[in-house]
């Protein structure tokens, strides 16, 4: 189709789509144009590549404040354009994945979620974004196991482990060392809070809660105004603040850093893993459902210790505030209330945090009349708190008063009655402020505009303020204006209260009122207002001299007078009167709790664990902790957080009888077979705390050790294994520690443990599983043999062969004996070797093989569903191969789940696992996309860019380039294959190193041949004037006598495009004249086939495994040739370097436009270098190690008699 027919007409949607969603009024037309831009999008995937940046630009920064169901489909689209746009996106990857995974943490909402997941799956299999996503947002993983495990639907399970694959499976050492950087700098950013007061920049006003911003605690990046992304800097360590220099004690895993060899569980520490777990919550903007009950739990928790809560008010503070901050509309009432709350209970303790608090008094948005009232009450708490000292901060609040008073148009004026009281209890501190507050004050004493009530509450507010400051410049204004209000006959409660603010004014004024008294008395006579008690004794006292002015009665606020009646009332609703005391445990109810019955589900069984929690708490006789039994009850992960401290608290005060009873109980739903691998680790986990805070469960170590096993918790079986061998030294338990040791990546501890008993115990007869566990498998591979031949076959013995002959790769002594045992009757050994087999088979290559022993697997194999799935894409059938993936992902998903809770390291062959899984889905969207390059290339980078990423493990690498190889061609990867061959040699595998290099060998020569008779494309123009001169070369051996006695090896490579003179083609065949029909290397064979390589890395890689295997006069030979080779062809004269130089700066000058041409020129020269280098390399060592012969020979007396290999090195 010609696209100049389609591209204006989409251009012109595209916009008018981007247009509407600009502009749309609702959210009903914003989601029917996301849905028609997502339909646009999938349905013109290649045609629409031109406009992924401009729609991607303008959907992201709507979603983190759509609302749920309009998120989802942004997030959807989001994934259909990262199918589309791939490498496109990169650019706003930061942006992307910040808003991905806020997404994820919103737990309100599953379909959202599910987006969530399937956009963050498509960026890293199709943009790239794999292995970095760990390290700049480490809580990313625990994302995604948190909704592993909390989700029961199968199909965002099995996204999950899509998605968790797709990321890839990144090296649990780098994992860790971003895990430890973001908590370094969440300590440095806590310890910062802490000694600036724990302000909250973000606290606003009290009413800005219109949904503009989203807060992410745990966030490695945070938001700019513009809307774009920036990393976190490292906040330095400020100076610590004088007045919260006490500081809580740091908890690791819920248990205090510095109390080892001591017990600490006491009121204190439950109370500090109490504020802690809520805090946490609080912090959590995703977890709004449970702010409320947060609060409300931490500030019972304070109210009977009062004085005890100062080293918790520094975060507390904040995460109220921030609380406040991402509650939906309408819901600050409570949060201020809140704080009311805990500001009398801390009263002074609270200075240190003031400046955030007064943020919230904003005069340019007051908020309902509700919300004016609550701060209002918040003002009154804070000067009773303040005692006195409110002055500088009145500032701040008057104007917010003020606001109140000039802005209340209700008819009963409720908010000016609720702000005339806070004026009376701020009087003393209005001396300077006069001018701002008697204006407004005096400008209510009207009785036609304003109700009775206000009138009255107005004049006890001016009484107060009189009486607490001068304001003799006032007073004229003051007694004119009650004059005329007594002057319009009021009812008798505002005469007397106007009066009552005449004899104040009296006492303050002394002479000076004497001017005032005529009008004054004028107006009471002429209005029938013939006596008044008070100022009439006040005018006699006047004149007389004695009229003394008296201390006003300090105004109590309406908190105090709530308080009292709720003191006089009992304790709250839903709360225990507590106070200080512990309370009696109900030993009945928790009788109830503890007493299980067999359950028919896992769903059952959680239900009695998450029950007999909440009794717990309920019953614990901690304040502290029973205040978080109403929301533990609610919110799951608080619950099994404070399952260990409310067992001990209660444990700590039950009878010895009880006390049995409760183990028995925890024995009997332990030793259920059904009983899902969360109850066996809570056990294991109040067993580890009670070790710890030394309070040893009365549990068999036997025992929990069983149970440490079925739910796959191998650092805890191994704690207890090691305890049980040190109490009773049974050798049985050798076997299990080195398995244990080795599984958990132990290594030295495994082989220290092997020492260890041969020092101890040098008559114990070696077993060969502990060469097994300790994966020494030539040593195991030997013991075997020498049972065989002393006892002859036997099903153990040649199981153990296979095993050890297929971790080293040995096929060529594998496939004998699997023909042996397949043409025999021994059914038993047949199905134990069944899965070795198929593995084998699937190394080999060998299609027909692989099918002839998955027919023999058993149906509970684990593998046998990724099995079936790697054969279905064997033989193109994608569909069935989509099914077998799910059904491997779902026989794991158990798995995963319970070895992901104990560490990432545990689980990391689980993750391993969901990356193969994801990588074969991949290789089918490979092979369904023969002509669409582009998309390839980018699978391709996404497998290079996790390979980087992994654990440097040989077996690993090993399997993922045996899936990438069905669609992938070893020598189109070299390098990838080449760093496989190092780490191989590394690590000692001579073996797999050298298979490995038989299989480049053989591809490559197997691509040249391809080319050459056009079987297939090349894929650049130099692979195919590679193939033209790898035939030529082949032509020219096979005309040499010796050139084919490298046996089955198939030679050939990829040539090189030569451009060079008769003589440097006659140096090039010399490869092959120096190879001696004498030699009777095993590597001789694979020397002829190397000398055909066109490739230097493939040649460097194969001579640095020559002399690693001890073959170093052929490896040295080979590499003198290759670089003289090599400099030949480049025109390199070791000689005259500066010559070279010119003819390069030429050549370049010459050919601007062959970039490529240069590349590869470029590769040349610096691998040469590497050549020499590696040359002079080997030479030192040679000649070190003659130097060190000679000596020893001539300290032993010896003649110096040296080879004439080493001599001639020597001399060189």
């Amino acid at each position: 189709m010609n696209p100049a027919h389609v591209m204006p007409s989409l251009r012109r949607m595209v916009v008018q789509l981007l247009t509407e969603l600009e502009f749309a009024r609702s959210n009903r037309e914003s989601e029917e144009c996301i849905q028609l831009l997502m339909v646009l999008v999938r349905a013109a995937e290649n045609w629409v590549r031109p406009y992924v940046g401009d729609i991607f630009s303008t959907i992201l920064p709507r979603i983190d404040d759509a609302p749920a169901q309009l998120a989802s489909k942004l997030l959807d689209t989001v994934a259909a354009l990262a199918r589309v746009g791939g490498s496109d996106l990169v650019p706003y990857s930061d942006e992307l994945l910040a808003s991905i995974i806020h997404a994820l943490s919103d737990t309100s909402n599953a379909t959202k979620r599910m987006s969530a997941l399937q956009a963050l799956n498509n960026c890293a299999s199709f943009c790239g974004l794999v292995i970095d996503p760990y390290i700049e947002y480490p809580d990313l993983f625990k994302i995604l196991t948190d909704i592993l495990k909390s989700q029961p639907d199968s199909k965002m399970q099995l996204e999950v482990m899509r998605t968790i694959g797709a990321l890839g499976a990144i090296d649990p050492h780098r994992f860790k060392d971003a895990i430890s950087d973001t908590t370094d700098t969440a300590v440095t950013n806590a310890k910062a809070t802490s000694s600036t007061g724990g302000t909250n920049a973000n606290a606003g006003s009290i009413v800005n809660k219109g949904g503009e911003g989203t807060h992410r605690t745990g966030n490695p990046h945070v938001r700019k105004a513009d809307g774009k992304l920036k990393k976190k800097k490292k906040q330095q360590r400020p100076q610590q603040n004088v007045m919260t220099e006490k500081q809580m004690e740091p908890l690791v895993g819920g248990i205090p850093t510095d109390s080892y060899g001591t017990t600490f569980s006491n009121d204190g520490y439950y109370t500090q893993l109490s504020v802690n777990a809520l805090l946490r919550i609080l912090e959590n903007t995703n977890d709004t459902t449970f702010h409320r009950e947060a609060v409300e739990a931490l500030n019972h928790m304070f109210a009977p210790v009062q004085n005890a809560c100062a080293p918790f008010l520094d975060r507390v503070v904040p995460a109220i505030l921030l609380a406040m901050d991402v509650a939906p509309a309408g819901g600050s009432e409570f949060y201020i209330s809140a704080l009311v709350r805990l500001v009398s209970i801390a009263r002074q303790l609270v200075r240190p945090f003031l400046e955030p608090i007064f943020k919230l008094f904003s005069a340019e948005s007051l908020g309902s009349e509700r919300q004016q009232s609550t701060s209002i009450g918040l003002i009154e708490a804070l000067a009773e708190a303040l005692s006195g000292d409110f002055g500088p901060h009145i500032a701040t609040v008057l104007p917010f008063l003020m606001a109140i008073i000039d802005r209340d148009s209700s008819e009963l004026h409720q908010p000016t009655l609720r702000a005339l009281p806070a004026l009376q209890i701020l009087s003393p501190s209005l001396e300077g402020y006069l001018f701002l507050v008697m204006p407004r004050l005096i400008g209510l004493l009207d009785i036609a505009i304003t109700p009775i009530a206000v009138v009255e509450e107005t004049l006890r507010c001016i009484a107060s303020i009189v009486g607490a400051v001068n304001c003799g410049s006032f007073s004229s204004r003051i007694v004119l204006t009650l004059v005329r209000l007594l002057q319009c006959s009021p009812p008798l409660e505002l005469q007397t209260a106007a009066i009552d603010v005449l004899c104040t004014m009296m006492e303050q004024l002394q002479d000076e009122f004497v001017l005032f008294m005529p009008t004054i008395k004028l107006v009471m006579s002429k209005r029938g207002i013939d006596e008044h008690a008070r100022y009439e004794r006040y005018s006699r006292l006047l004149f007389m001299g004695r009229l003394v002015p008296k201390e006003p009665p300090r105004a109590q606020s309406r908190i105090q007078g709530d308080a009292a009646q709720a003191a006089a009332a009992g304790p709250a609703l839903g709360h225990s009167g507590d106070g200080l005391a512990k309370q009696e445990v109900g030993v009945m109810q928790l009788r109830r709790a503890w007493t299980s019955k067999p359950q028919k589900s896992k769903d059952g069984w959680m239900r009695w664990l998450h029950a007999f929690t909440y009794e717990l708490l309920e019953q614990s006789p901690s304040p502290a902790l029973r205040a978080c039994s109403s929301l533990a009850n609610k919110h799951s992960p608080l619950s099994k957080e404070l399952f260990n401290a409310a067992f001990v608290s209660c444990w700590t005060v039950l009878p010895g009888q009880y006390q049995q009873e409760i183990i028995a109980s925890l024995q009997n739903v332990a030793s259920n077979m059904d009983v899902p691998a969360d109850i066996l680790q809570t056990i294991l986990g109040l067993a580890g705390f009670m070790e710890r805070d030394e309070k040893q469960i009365p549990i068999d170590l036997k025992r929990l050790g069983d149970y440490a096993y079925r739910c796959h918790a191998l650092a805890k079986e191994l704690h207890y294994k090691e305890a049980e061998w040190t109490l009773e030294k049974n050798y049985d338990t050798i076997e299990k520690l080195i398995e244990l040791n080795q599984s958990l990546d132990l290594h030295d501890s495994a082989i220290g443990m092997l020492e260890y008993v041969r020092k101890e115990q040098p008559d114990v007869q070696e077993s060969v599983i502990w060469y097994q566990r300790l994966q020494q498998w030539d040593k195991a591979l030997e013991i075997f043999q020498r049972q065989e031949a002393e006892r002859g076959p036997s099903f153990q013995t040649t199981r153990g062969q296979i095993r050890c002959l297929f971790e080293m790769s040995d096929w060529e002594t594998l496939v004998p004996i699997f023909e042996r045992i397949w043409s025999g009757n021994d059914q038993k050994l047949q199905l134990a070797s069944a899965s070795i087999g198929m593995s084998m088979a699937w190394a080999m290559g060998d299609i027909d093989r692989m099918e002839f022993y998955l027919s023999a697997l058993p149906n509970k194999s684990r593998d046998k569903s990724f099995c079936k799935a790697l054969l279905a894409v064997y033989r193109n059938n994608f569909d069935d191969a989509a099914k077998f993936i799910n059904d491997a992902r779902e026989e794991m998903e158990s798995d995963l789940s319970s070895h992901i809770t104990e560490s990432y390291n545990r689980g990391y062959a689980q993750v391993f696992m969901c990356q193969m899984l994801t990588e074969l889905e991949e290789v089918v969207m490979y092979k369904m996309a023969p002509d669409d390059r582009e998309r390839q290339v980018a699978i391709i980078g996404a497998w290079r860019h996790r390979l980087s990423g992994i654990q440097q493990d040989v077996g690993m690498w090993q399997k993922l380039l045996r899936l990438r190889s069905m669609v992938l061609r070893p020598i189109l990867d070299l390098d990838t294959w080449i760093k496989y061959v190092n780490m191989s040699r590394k690590s000692g595998q001579m073996r797999i190193a050298r298979d490995a290099i038989l299989q480049l060998v053989d591809d490559e020569a197997l691509y040249m041949e391809e080319i050459h008779r056009g079987e297939v494309d090349a894929l650049t123009p130099k692979f195919a004037l590679q193939a033209q001169e790898y035939m030529q070369m082949k032509m020219q051996l096979a005309q040499q006598p010796q050139g084919f006695q490298g046996g089955g090896i198939p030679l050939g490579l990829n040539g090189r495009n030569t451009g060079q003179s008769s003589s440097s083609w006659e140096g090039r065949t010399r490869r092959f004249s120096i190879v001696s029909g004498s030699n009777t290397s095993v590597n001789a064979p694979l020397d002829v086939a190397i000398r055909l390589s066109q490739q230097p890395a493939l040649v460097y890689m194969y001579l640095k495994y020559k002399w690693a295997a001890n073959e170093k006069r052929e490896a040295y030979q080979m590499l003198e040739t290759f670089a003289s080779d090599y400099a030949s062809r480049i025109g390199f004269d070791l000689h005259n370097p500066d010559t070279f130089a010119e003819h390069i700066d030429a050549r370049v000058l010459a050919n601007l436009s062959g970039h490529a041409e240069a590349a590869d020129d470029a590769r040349t020269i610096h691998l040469l270098a590497r050549f020499y280098f590696k040359q002079a390399e080997w030479l030192t060592t040679v000649e070190q190690s003659v130097l060190l012969s000679q000596e020893a020979q001539a300290k032993a007396g010896l003649s110096t008699g040296e080879s004439s290999y080493a001599r001639r090195l020597v001399r060189r």
